[in-house]
């Protein structure tokens, strides 16, 4: 009876140390997973916030994804929001890929995970032409000799695009302009004829379908993204290679709540766009930002189609860049800049061509 005894009180000693090492792990990984990830504030409406607006699903809740608004630092543009991610300011950030290319070459250890806008010749959403003054005497791409051109930042998406078609037409760079001019300027500044054409990112966006809307412009034939680089990805969002490895868990859930949540928007998009706007219209009232923006509020600018990074997306970048001189041939290749190991539809074993058509 003694030994019976005995062995009970060694067995519930250790279930009971079990049970609080299990605690402990809980707690533990509980904690890991909680970790909040920085991200630069955004004051227009998120597609989180649009999500749950429409479905009434939280989709960072159910990932148990944290997001830490930073005020502090002014995003210009991807450049900015890179370099943001680079000073370690946030955890997070996206840009066109020239930015994620100058950075990484120069040593900057960060890394692309999902591509996010894309350019197709159907996707209006996600490109756009340089814009003209309707009696402006530029009809062609070689007419742009000596004249001005507004583009959001230099070194970025447009200043590269615009470059090649130039150099495709039998137009050097040298021979016009670039002007820089924030986005909510340009329209002003193109009426106003301070520049003779306005390029904006090249990936289409609100002031570019205002201007449009407006009248009074036209497009220059051969000036789309698509005009330049065919199908691909654009854009891609990421972390710094420090916070990926030690905690790839959160990265994981987060990657996996930005594609859930963006696959839901398309959906619901293309069903009813008319009250989607309506419901960025409403988050923008109560976030005090332009609830007029929600007019044109398009969430196609990327598609299921492309639900990977692929290597020709950054080696049309590499390539241009080597060709300008500004990189080294064999200095860098398109998986020193990205992975698509974060994605949900990834296969270990290997990319699973049918969620792939490219």
């Amino acid at each position: 009876m003694k030994n019976i005894g005995k062995r009970l009180s060694v067995v519930l000693i250790a279930l009971a140390i079990a049970a609080v090492g299990l605690f402990t792990l809980n707690k533990s990984q509980s904690k890991a997973e909680s970790i909040p990830i920085r991200v630069l504030e955004s004051t227009a409406p998120t597609q989180w916030e649009l999500v749950k607006k429409l479905t009434g699903r939280d989709i960072l809740d159910e990932e148990n994804v944290t997001l830490e608004p930073v005020q502090s630092v002014q995003s210009g543009g991807g450049t900015v929001s890179l370099q943001a991610l680079l000073a370690n300011n946030v955890d997070t950030a996206g840009s066109a890929w020239p930015a994620w290319i100058n950075i990484i070459a120069h040593g900057g250890k960060i890394k692309a995970l999902l591509g996010t806008i894309v350019s197709t010749k159907e996707n209006k959403s996600g490109t756009s032409g340089l814009l003209v003054l309707e009696e402006s005497s530029i009809r062609t791409i070689k007419d742009l000799v000596g004249k001005r051109i507004a583009v959001n930042v230099l070194g970025a998406e447009a200043d590269y695009v615009i470059r090649q078609y130039l150099k495709n037409n039998g137009v050097s760079i040298s021979q016009v302009e670039l002007v820089v001019v924030p986005s909510e300027n340009q329209e002003q500044m193109l009426r106003s004829k301070q520049v003779d054409a306005v390029a904006w990112t090249t990936s289409g966006g609100p002031y570019f379908d205002m201007t449009v809307e407006k009248g009074g412009v036209r497009e220059i034939p051969g000036t789309r993204n698509f005009d330049t680089k065919g199908e691909t990805v654009l854009y891609g969002i990421g972390f710094r290679n420090d916070f990926i490895d030690k905690h790839p868990d959160v990265v994981r859930k987060y990657i996996r709540a930005y594609d859930t949540s963006r696959r839901i928007l398309y959906t619901e998009f293309h069903k009813n766009p008319d009250r989607v706007r309506k419901a960025y219209e409403e988050i923008a009232t109560k976030k005090g930002s332009n609830p007029r923006m929600a007019r044109y509020y398009e969430a196609s600018s990327w598609t299921p189609k492309f639900p990977f990074i692929a290597d020709k997306d950054l080696q049309w970048w590499i390539d241009r860049f080597t060709e300008n001189g500004l990189l080294k041939p064999g200095q860098i290749k398109p998986t020193d800049i990205y992975t698509n190991e974060f994605n949900p539809l990834y296969k270990k074993n290997g990319v699973d061509e049918s969620l792939n058509s490219r």
